[in-house]
Formats: C-alpha cells, sequence, structure tokens
C-alpha cells in the first residue's frame, strides 16, 4: 500500500511521475481538468482509491441503506408482487412461468448492474429502466451455470467417491461469489466457470473473501428466519413480504462482491475512484493554496512559501488564517529580516479587522525578534502609542513616538502626535520641561500645517478662477452660413444682431 509523502498516514491516490512521490486528494493541485504536482507541474497518475477505500465489513450500515431508494424499492415491490402472482396462477402454466422469469430475470439483471457499477465507484443504487432488458437471457444464462456446476458435483461423487465429491461441493460453493463476478466482470459463461480464475480472484482478494461469504451466509440465514417470523405474524400476507425480503437482500449481496471488487482494484489490475470521494474532493481556491502551501513548506522551500504566503495576502485580503499561520512561521523560525518586512503589514491587517487586542502583543512579539523594530508607518505608531499608553507601557508609547517629525514630515497627524506624547510625558516623573516643549512643537506644527493648508486653499481658487477664467472667454465668430432654399436667399442674423434690433423697436 501507497501512502502520500506529505501525510504519512493517508493513503496515496495520485502519483507524480517527475518527482517519483506518492500524494493523497489534499496534496494535489485540482485545479486544472487533471490532477497536477504542486511542487514540478506535472500531470499525476491516479491511483484510484485502492489505498484509501474503507474496508467492505465497515460499510455493512451504508451496505443496507444502498437499496433504500424509489427506484429501486420500485423494482424490489413489483418482482416480489410478479413472482407471487406467478405462484398463485399454476393453472396458467405458460402465463406463470413467464411471469417469473421476467421477475426474477429482471432483479438479476439489476444485482449484476449494482456488483459492476458499485466495482466502478458509484456507492448509489443506478437506474432500473436496464433492468428489464436482457433479464431473461441472463437468468437463463444463471440456470445453465448452475445446472454444469451441479452436474460436475454430481460426476464426482458418483466417479470419484463421497468425500472427495464433497470437496468438490465445498469448493464449488466457496466459489461461487467468485463465479458471480467473474460473469458480471466477462459476461461469458466460460470465463467465470474457469476454476483456475476463480481461484486467481480469492486469492487476489484473502482472507476478506471467506469474510464476505460468512456474511453471506448470515444473510441468507436470517432471510429464513424473517420468512417463518412473518408467517406466522402475517399469513395473509406472507408470500409477500418474504419475496420482498429475498429481493431485498439479493441486491445488498451483490452490492457487497462488488465493493470488494472496488476495495481490492489494486490486486485486481484496475483502477477507479468513488463517487463519494469525487463530491468531496471539490476545494475552494482557498483551501487549494493552503495546501500549496503546505507541500512546499514540508518540501523546504521557503522562498516559495514566502512567495506564495504574499500571493496569497493579494487574493484574499480577508482571509485571517494566511496573516496568521505566516506570522507564526515567522516568529518560530526566527526570521527576523522577514519579520521586519511583514511586521507592518500583519499590524495593518489586525487593525483593519478591528483585533486591537492583538496589536500590541503582537509589536511586543516582533520586539521579541528584532529590538530596534518601529513600523514605518506614522498612523500605526499612534495608534500603537495610544494603545500602549491605555495599558501604562508609557516608555513605549514615548518609543513609538519621538522623533516623528524628522522621519514623517509630510504626516498630517503630527500636531496630534505630538500633543499624545506631551501628555505621555506629563504622566512620567520629572519630564515636565520635555512635555511642554512637546506641547510648543505640537503647536508650531499646527500652524506650519494650517499655513500649508491655507496656501493649499488659496492655489485651488486660483486654479478655479483661472479655469472658469478660460470657459468664459468669447470665442472669435465666424460669418454665418447661407441657406439656399427655393431659388431664394436667407441670412441668417446672429442672435446679437436680433437683440440690437429689439432693443432698436423698442425705443422707436
Amino acid at each position: 500500500m501507497n501512502y502520500c509523502k506529505y501525510h504519512p498516514l493517508d493513503g496515496a491516490t495520485y502519483s507524480c511521475p517527475q518527482c517519483n512521490i506518492h500524494q493523497c486528494d489534499q496534496c494535489i493541485d485540482d485545479e486544472h481538468k487533471s490532477a497536477r504536482c504542486f511542487v514540478c507541474g506535472s500531470v499525476l497518475e491516479s491511483l484510484g482509491s485502492a489505498n484509501t477505500v474503507e474496508p467492505f465489513w465497515r460499510r455493512l450500515p451504508e451496505a443496507f441503506k444502498y437499496p433504500l431508494n424509489s427506484a429501486s424499492m420500485s423494482l424490489i415491490v413489483i418482482t416480489a408482487i410478479l413472482s407471487v402472482v406467478a405462484t398463485l396462477i399454476p393453472f396458467l402454466f405458460i402465463l406463470a412461468i413467464v411471469l417469473y422469469l421476467f421477475a426474477v430475470g429482471s432483479l438479476m439483471k439489476y444485482s449484476f448492474t449494482c456488483l459492476e457499477r458499485t466495482a466502478m465507484g458509484e456507492m448509489k443504487a443506478p437506474d432500473v429502466i436496464d433492468a428489464y432488458q436482457g433479464g431473461i437471457k441472463l437468468l437463463l444464462q444463471l440456470v445453465l451455470m448452475s445446472i454444469v456446476l451441479v452436474v460436475v458435483v454430481g460426476v464426482s461423487y458418483h466417479y470419484l467417491g463421497m468425500a472427495f465429491g464433497g470437496l468438490i461441493g465445498f469448493l464449488v460453493a466457496l466459489s461461487l461469489p467468485a463465479i458471480l463476478i467473474r460473469f458480471a466482470q466477462t459476461e461469458n459463461m466460460l470465463e467465470a466457470m474457469n476454476p483456475f480464475a476463480a481461484i486467481a480472484l480469492m486469492a487476489a482478494i484473502g482472507l476478506p473473501y471467506g469474510l464476505l461469504i460468512a456474511f453471506m451466509l448470515i444473510m441468507m440465514t436470517s432471510v429464513g428466519v424473517l420468512h417463518e417470523w412473518i408467517g406466522a405474524l402475517f399469513p395473509a400476507m406472507s408470500y409477500l413480504l418474504q419475496a420482498i425480503i429475498s429481493n431485498y437482500y439479493t441486491i445488498v449481496m451483490f452490492h457487497l462482491m462488488g465493493y470488494m471488487l472496488f476495495q481490492y482494484q489494486e490486486q485486481l489490475g484496475y483502477s477507479a475512484r468513488s463517487d463519494e470521494e469525487d463530491e468531496k474532493s471539490e476545494r475552494s481556491d482557498i483551501e487549494r493554496m493552503r495546501a500549496n502551501i503546505m507541500v512546499h513548506l514540508k518540501e523546504g522551500d521557503y522562498e516559495q512559501v514566502v512567495t506564495l504566503y504574499y500571493q496569497a495576502f493579494k487574493r484574499f485580503p480577508n482571509e485571517a488564517s494566511f496573516f496568521e499561520q505566516f506570522f507564526d512561521l515567522l516568529y518560530v523560525c526566527k526570521k527576523t529580516a522577514l519579520m521586519e518586512d511583514y511586521g507592518l503589514v500583519y499590524l495593518e491587517f489586525l487593525s483593519r479587522k478591528k483585533r486591537f487586542d492583538k496589536l500590541t502583543p503582537t509589536f511586543k512579539q516582533i520586539l521579541f525578534l528584532s529590538p530596534n523594530y518601529l513600523p514605518a508607518s506614522a498612523s500605526m505608531r499612534v495608534q500603537l502609542a495610544r494603545l500602549f499608553k491605555q495599558n501604562g507601557d508609557l516608555k513605549m508609547a514615548v518609543r513609538l513616538l519621538n522623533g516623528m517629525h524628522k522621519q514623517f514630515a509630510d504626516f498630517d497627524g503630527l500636531p496630534d502626535a505630538y500633543v499624545l506624547l506631551s501628555e505621555v510625558l506629563t504622566e512620567l516623573p520629572g519630564m515636565p520641561l520635555q512635555a511642554e516643549k512637546c506641547r510648543q512643537m505640537s503647536m508650531q506644527l499646527q500652524r506650519k500645517a494650517d499655513a500649508k493648508k491655507q496656501e493649499l486653499e488659496l492655489q485651488r481658487q486660483a486654479k478655479m478662477a483661472a479655469e472658469v477664467k478660460n470657459t468664459t472667454t468669447p470665442s472669435t465668430r465666424r460669418a454665418p452660413p447661407v441657406t439656399k432654399s427655393s431659388g431664394l436667399t436667407l441670412e441668417l442674423v446672429p442672435m446679437d444682431s436680433v437683440l440690437d434690433i429689439a432693443d432698436k423697436s423698442e425705443k422707436a
């Protein structure tokens, strides 16, 4: 059995021929039409579900729920009714035989279809439409195979003795599920009854084949017990209820045989995936990105991990897990240089998400790796200083605010920052002179900011006045065009001239 390289306890479902590794469904890039390797980008080879499928003896509850749907139950009930009707009209011998063959043939055809579909990974009962086609032919083939097997056992008894004949009979009974499975796979009676093929199938499955036989015997025994119980409680409907239960158990047994093939597909030389796994394999872009990061992290490709995390920040700016995981990774691995670059990104993310309770602890974690670190953002420094002041850490607040006028000369919030610094210094013992200087600095910065604001306002007004003047300056008028109509020349008079004429007429 092959296991995933990145999840050693999980069975592998793909292999990468380029990297020569095995992977599970969580460690592959399924964004494209075909699964690809996160490491090298090569198309992966599917291993099916051989390494991940649950043993059939653990799926007994699901197996008994398998026929519990409207389509399957309708077939079970209809074939049961037809078989009961066939037994109640012995005087119409031909019609009774036809009804019975149709009922049993349809049920067997559907049961074999369940076996085939389950072996290919379809864990939901198939449609019943195909059950009504070719059922009688299939039933006749099964009857013929049964006759051949009975003849073989009888001949063994007659010519080889009771002991050897009994052994042959036991082997035939033991290989009956294998014969049915081979017949479902090949649809050929000769290949199905080939003893070497049956032995090869049983050897490939191993001991669990015997466990399947035990389950089938238990179910057949329980059918007999249920028949007696139903006959005692509901004598009027005993035949119908018994037929329904027998049909139900038949579909369950064929489903179990198909699931056993699906479970041991690797030993039997084919590959299939469960439709239940295909439904679960659909992942979001966030989950796929998280898997990509995990694979490269376990590969030790830290440069690619950093690149992927920054891509994740850009693509999913509101996904907290990426920001938190990258910060924790840098902190645990003591990546000082990367932490100095990433620290502000994470602090701004926490501020954006209003996680103010985590701002000061996170900043202290950064300082643990880089003691001289200060955020390269004036607004973040002021925000942190306010929080540290509220928490009573006045020295840290002073450290964040001190000298900001030199580093962030264009910061609009400088006056407020120095007001905050003066308040912090006031609370510190022996700092009244420094607090007063900071208040004076704040007033100077405020006057400077007001003057700059006034200057910008004057420039804006001057620019607007120039734009208005340009739009209201009269442009050079051209002579009006002349329009000819019906041989008469009409001169279009300018609007100004019309107004002049109107004024003159009013004065007259």
